[in-house]
């Protein structure tokens, strides 16, 4: 039993024992006494045995003798004792006086439980990853005696973990740091050598956060130099502060390494490029990517097409096809028709409600690149309104005589009109609203006005037509002189006569004596003798000033000898 500042009292013939480890402690006891409490040490495994106290009233030596129960023992009357193995031990204080008697020998006995604290151990990598489980083992840890340990696990980031079943755990960091990580390790013996206690430094790593700045990068091509691009990962990070490495993969089959770098690439075309920062760890945690879409491309061009020339309701396709693109079906596009109203898309269709000169335009953009321009192209498209026109002219006409025509035209649009004339004899003209023109022959002609109000359109002209009849005027032909007697019948014969144009004639005698006569032969008789001016008229009956043609002769008509009989 282990007392504390006990005082010695002197006791004849009997051995003092001091077991302790901090303060002296005495014992007396009878010869071959033995002590039933333990005694531990607050070293654990480390005892300092105290005789000094032993004493003989008869004698003035006394011998020592230790008997420390692991096989150990000293002769020292102050000696410190380490124990190699954790356990109960039965110590023995031999003293002996120099009496040589049969009472020179006494004993002391007392028990010592030696408890050396468990071993702490546990298995961890030196570097681990953030956001992942890291796992610790303990396992190795032993303890002499007891085969129950207790483990508690001090993770370092606030976390903590313990219990019987404990040895082997894990931990999932959140962030990278330097963590200190501890095991205490208990044997359950509720004394101060019952625990142990181990630290580790784990090194938790975050992932480097590659930026490789914008994730599309747009570049519009005019030029070779533009074809150049550069990237920049200035705002990659490390939030452990490691030492970066920079690798950039364009896309287009070539890398290169560095924090900024310029590439050339030899195509128009869109590229997948990516950064790969890989820091000074091994870990499978070292490296993080990031991406960036690179897209080169040529401005669009828009393209209106022709302009367009139509007529009043006419239905308008607008066609944008034709616009340039660097990959085809990558245009947006709206067409703006001037006249307050828009239409989306290359094609559209679009009815103008009110004639005149309207100039619609055709937008378009890069659905890939936004950092190309808007390309704009105009056409024009002059909606238009027919002209108007009547014709005014004579109905019949004599081949050689000039008449006039007349165009009495108009135009909705007020555009300024040209005349083209045609009289149906092959003869055309291009002249004003009023013309002169005179037929060289006979025959229906039909005339024929077109004016153009010269807008290109399909109803840019109109037409107004009227038939002139043009008269040949007849030949008359009464045939030669005549000379016939009185009473006596003549024929007058117009058959010579003739009408280039086929037309029926009728045929007028005048013979001179005051009578007439109406047919194209006819005969006639002279009462009394003389000269009479004959005269033929021919009529084509066109009712024109040149329907009619006369000729004329002179008949000489004798009167016969008188044969004057006188018979006497």
């Amino acid at each position: 039993m282990t007392y504390f500042n006990v005082k010695k009292f002197a006791v004849t013939a009997l051995t003092a024992i001091l077991v302790t480890a901090f303060s002296h402690v005495y014992v007396w006891a009878q010869e071959q006494s033995y002590a039933s409490e333990k005694v531990t040490s607050m070293r654990c495994d480390t005892f300092t045995f105290d005789g000094t106290g032993s004493y003989d009233p008869d004698s003035s030596k006394i011998d020592f003798l230790w008997d420390f129960g692991d096989g150990n023992s000293s002769t020292e009357p102050l000696v410190e004792h380490t124990y190699l193995k954790a356990g109960e031990y039965q110590a023995v204080l031999t003293v002996t006086d120099n009496t040589g008697s049969e009472c020179s020998t006494s004993s002391r006995t007392q028990m010592v439980r030696v408890n050396i604290p468990p071993k702490a151990e546990f298995l961890a990598p030196a570097e681990a990853c953030a956001n992942e489980p890291v796992n610790f083992d303990g396992s190795r840890s032993s303890d002499d005696v007891s085969k129950e340990l207790n483990f508690i696990w001090n993770f370092g980031d606030g976390s903590t973990q313990k219990g019987k079943a404990k040895d082997r755990v894990s931990n999932t960091y959140q962030s990278g740091g330097d963590y200190k990580v501890s095991l205490t390790v208990t044997d359950g013996s509720d004394t101060v050598c019952s625990s142990n206690k181990v630290e580790k430094i784990i090194h938790v790593n975050e992932p480097p956060r590659a930026e490789a700045g914008e994730d599309t990068l747009l570049k519009c091509v005019s030029s070779e130099d533009d074809m150049i691009v550069s990237f920049d990962a200035s705002a990659t990070m490390d939030v452990n502060n490691d030492s970066l490495h920079y690798t950039w993969y364009f896309g287009d089959g070539t890398m290169e390494s560095g924090v900024k770098v310029n590439h050339r690439y030899a195509e128009l075309g869109q590229y997948d490029a990516k950064l790969l920062v890989k820091d000074s760890s091994q870990l499978s945690c070292g490296t993080n990517v990031d991406f960036v879409r690179v897209r080169l491309s040529e401005a669009p061009k828009a393209d209106a097409g022709e302009d367009a020339f139509v007529c009043s309701g006419d239905e308008i396709v607008f066609d944008g096809t034709k616009s340039y693109a660097a990959t085809k079906g990558t245009l947006s596009a709206q067409w703006h028709f001037g006249d307050g109203s828009n239409a989306n898309g290359l094609t559209a269709k679009h009815r103008y409600r009110q004639p005149g000169k309207y100039v619609a335009t055709l937008a378009v953009k890069s659905e890939l690149n936004a950092m190309c321009p808007e390309s704009k192209d105009t056409k024009t498209v002059v909606v238009n309104s027919p002209p108007v026109v009547e014709m005014t002219s004579v109905e019949k006409t004599c081949v050689g005589k000039l008449i006039e025509f007349e165009a009495g035209a108009h135009d909705p649009d007020n555009d300024a009109l040209e005349y083209y004339w045609s009289f149906g004899d092959g003869t055309i003209l291009r002249s004003g609203s009023k013309v002169s023109h005179a037929y060289k022959e006979g025959g229906k002609f039909r005339v024929t006005v077109i004016v153009d109000d010269s807008q290109g359109t399909a109803c840019s002209t109109a037409t107004a037509t009227t038939t002139v009849v043009v008269n040949a005027p007849p030949i008359a032909d009464a045939g030669t002189n005549l000379t016939c007697c009185v009473e006596k019948s003549a024929q007058f014969d117009a058959s010579n006569s003739t009408d280039s144009d086929g037309d029926p004639l009728t045929y007028s005698w005048d013979f001179g004596d005051g009578t007439k006569a109406g047919g194209k032969v006819v005969n006639h008789a002279y009462k009394t003798g003389g000269s009479y001016n004959v005269r033929l008229v021919v009529d084509d009956n066109s009712g024109t000033a040149c329907s009619s043609d006369s000729a004329g002769f002179v008949a000489d008509v004798n009167a016969g000898p008188v044969p004057v009989m006188d018979i006497r």
